[in-house]
Parts: structure tokens; C-alpha cells; sequence
């Protein structure tokens, strides 16, 4: 089935699974700066962040690239290796939707982008080792994205079951699993995921755009501020967003300048603009271009989660240019206001339901 396997999918998993415990564990990048030597480990920059007094950064960023991937992927194997087994249970449906519902926040991939691009700014300067650790992390981030393809996901709700027989008009869909329901089912549980069966999610509109409008007012901080700044012998130079891209396309590193400024500046814009758009459709009961806007949602639900390539390459490279007295790397205020956009968008986009802009459009009609 175009490659993908239940078999395919529960090996990388557990391989995934497996390696995220020594690149935990193993320093992954070293530097060398005059006499001394300084190695980073996965943790060492969420250290660094806390730190320098802001732990709810440092909280966050840990998550995503700690917490998170070990219980996406050990749930995932789990559920995989239970199907896999043959070897049906009562709470493979919940495990494996909680397990979708991580995949967007578990960011090894995303991660393993902004070290690279980290890499190859620090590398013209200093000398840079990847060590084991760093290896292990590149390809714990490359089977997950190989995990990802290998998903057949209407396949393992299948096995998972129960599969709907029969078809009836008005009929709801889960949201998780695709399990269609009967119209009087709406607020109970689905039989197959256990995800509360809705036309529409309830207020979600109203919780979407109230976060919009929360990362609207993180966005200008974001900009204006330094994300990191470099303290050479007690000179402090700031570099914000747009400075570092500038950076990358002065050092002819135009294609990392474009994933940055894509990734930094063009998809938080985008995702804050489309969700105001979405906002005033449902407001004015718009019936105007519902499949370009629900296709604009999927976008910015899927691409979203890559705009952390900035925070993490702050991230991996904090604790490396570190040398007592001479040099040090401080993050900036752009760092926790931009990652407050990020998450906030990321939050707006799992709340937020597009079946709501069809039937305020279907009430106006």
C-alpha cells in the first residue's frame, strides 16, 4: 500500500524509541575555543535557558525535545507492537490517538534542522565535532520522519475497530479516527478513539482566536528584540530574527536563509493573519472560498510546528560558546516571546474546528 506497512511502521517506531535513549545520554556536538573544549548535550541548552531566568521557555523547550518524543514514540510502539502482535485491548484506540496528537509536538526532526543550520554558521568560525550522541539524534530524527510516511492510519484504525457497517444521512465524523456516527451520538464518546463526537467542537472558534489574538501581542516583541546575544570580552551584540538571516545570506548560505526566513517570519505571519481570516468568516457567516480556507488550515496545522528551527538552533549552540570571562551566548527576549507565538498558533490550530466556518456558512443560507 504505497510502501506503508503496520510492520514498517512499528520497526521504526521502535528504533526511534531505542535511539532517543543514547541521544539523550551521549554529548552530542563539541568545540573547541582556544585551550578549552566545551560539549553539548540534548538537555544542556534547556539548562542554559533556565539559567538565565526564564524557565517557562526552558520548560517548553524541554518538552518538545525530550518529554515528548519519548512518549510519542513509546506509545506509538507500543500500540503498534500490540497490533502487530495480534493482540487486540480495549485502549488501543485512545493510545493511538494520543500518540497523532504528540506527533506535531514531538520535535526531533525539527530539532536536528536547527542544530544544522546552527552547524553551519558556528563551523566557518570554530571547529565543530558531531559527536555519538549527535549522530543517534540525526537518525532518531530521520526515522521518525520515516515513521511518519510508514503510518497507514486508515489501516490501523481498522485493526483497531470497530468499522462502521452501514451509512446514514447527517452522520458525524470523528475527528480523530474518521469513525462515522449517528446524529444522536453527538457528546458521547467515540466507540473506536474515545474522542467526544461533535458537529462542531463547542467554542472552539472562540478559543482559536483567543490565542490568535494572544500571539498578536507577542509578535511585535518577537521582531524587535534580540533573540540571542554574543558577549565577546564585555561586548554585547544583539542578533534578532531578521539579523540572523541577514547573517546566513552574508555568509552565502542562501538556501538556510530561506528555510529561516520561511520558517521564522513567513508561516507565524501566515498562521496569525489565516486564523483572523477564519475568525471574521465564521463572524460574518462567509459561504466566500470554504475549500481554500479549509485547505489553508491543514497547511498551517501541518507546517506550523517547523517555525521552532530558530528557537532550537539558540538552543543547541547556547552551552557550546560558553568560555568563562571571554565568551558567552544570552538569550534574548525575542526567544521567549517568539516561542510564545509558535505554541500559541500551534494551540489555536488543535482547538480550532473548520467545520465551523461551513455550517455558520450552511445558517446564513
Amino acid at each position: 500500500m504505497n510502501g506503508r506497512s503496520l510492520t514498517l511502521a512499528f520497526a521504526c517506531s521502535l528504533a526511534t524509541l531505542l535511539l532517543l535513549f543514547p541521544a539523550n545520554l551521549l554529548p552530542i556536538l563539541q568545540v573547541n575555543i582556544l585551550a578549552a573544549t566545551n560539549h553539548s548535550y540534548i538537555a544542556s541548552g534547556v539548562v542554559g535557558i533556565w539559567a538565565q531566568d526564564w524557565p517557562v521557555a526552558a520548560i517548553v523547550i524541554g518538552l518538545e525535545i525530550i518529554a515528548l518524543p519519548f512518549l510519542r514514540f513509546g506509545l506509538l510502539s507500543l500500540v503498534l507492537g500490540m497490533l502487530w502482535l495480534g493482540r487486540p485491548a480495549s485502549w488501543l484506540g485512545r493510545g493511538f490517538r494520543w500518540a497523532e496528537r504528540l506527533d506535531n509536538w514531538a520535535m526531533m526532526d525539527v530539532f536536528v534542522f536547527g542544530g544544522f543550520i546552527g552547524y553551519e554558521r558556528v563551523v566557518q568560525e570554530l571547529p565543530v565535532r558531531i559527536l555519538p550522541g549527535g549522530y543517534c539524534v540525526i537518525a532518531a530524527a530521520f526515522l521518525s520522519l520515516v515513521t511518519r510516511a510508514a503510518l497507514e492510519r486508515r489501516q490501523i484504525w481498522r485493526r483497531i475497530g470497530p468499522v462502521a457497517r452501514e451509512a446514514a444521512p447527517d452522520m458525524i465524523c470523528c475527528t480523530s479516527c474518521d469513525h462515522p456516527a449517528p446524529p444522536l451520538a453527538e457528546g458521547q464518546p467515540c466507540p473506536r478513539c474515545g474522542a467526544a463526537l461533535w458537529r462542531c467542537r463547542p467554542y472552539a472558534p472562540m478559543r482559536a482566536m483567543a490565542l490568535t489574538l494572544a500571539g498578536f501581542a507577542f509578535y511585535p516583541v518577537a521582531y524587535l528584540y534580540p533573540m540571542e546575544s554574543s558577549d565577546v570580552l564585555g561586548d554585547l551584540t544583539g542578533y534578532s530574527i531578521l539579523t540572523g538571516v541577514l547573517k546566513l545570506v552574508q555568509a552565502n548560505l542562501w538556501i538556510f536563509a530561506a528555510i529561516i526566513f520561511c520558517a521564522s517570519v513567513l508561516i507565524p505571519l501566515l498562521k496569525l493573519f489565516a486564523f483572523a481570516w477564519f475568525g471574521l468568516s465564521i463572524q460574518r457567516r462567509s459561504s466566500a472560498r470554504l475549500r481554500l480556507k479549509t485547505r489553508l488550515y491543514r497547511l498551517i496545522n501541518t507546517i506550523g510546528r517547523w517555525s521552532h528551527i530558530d528557537v532550537f538552533t539558540v538552543s543547541v549552540f547556547l552551552p557550546l560558546m560558553h568560555l568563562s570571562g571571554l565568551l558567552a551566548v544570552l538569550v534574548g527576549k525575542a526567544l521567549p516571546a517568539f516561542l510564545a507565538v509558535v505554541v500559541l498558533t500551534m494551540l489555536a490550530a488543535s482547538l480550532f474546528d473548520p467545520r465551523a466556518m461551513w455550517l455558520a456558512a450552511e445558517r446564513r443560507a
